[in-house]
């Protein structure tokens, strides 16, 4: 017998990050001055509107009043970071997206 395994349940703010994250190709890729990279992002209520996001920070407002500071728009990035290094790994001579 296999055991059956547990679903978690997402909450609201990861689910809709999973939903940005899929939509990734979307994003602008920046960089800073400096050469750091980060994504401009377009709003889900206001399509009129883009915010800035890497892993640890974001413009939009719900940014400074998140749990653990992480709004949907760097959760996104951080899912979309991650499965950009899974399939770097899993074919290394891959081109990064």
């Amino acid at each position: 017998m296999t055991p059956t395994p547990i679903a978690r349940p997402i909450d609201k703010r990861t689910a809709k990050a999973v939903e940005i994250a899929a939509g990734a190709g979307q994003w602008l890729r920046c960089r800073t001055r400096d050469g750091r990279k980060f994504f401009g992002i377009r709003s889900q209520a206001d399509p009129n509107r883009i915010y800035f996001v890497t892993r640890d920070a974001c413009t939009c407002p719900d940014a400074a009043r998140a749990p653990m500071l992480q709004c949907k728009h760097q959760i996104a990035v951080r899912l979309h970071c991650a499965a950009v290094r899974a399939r770097q790994q899993a074919h290394p001579l891959a081109i990064a997206a």
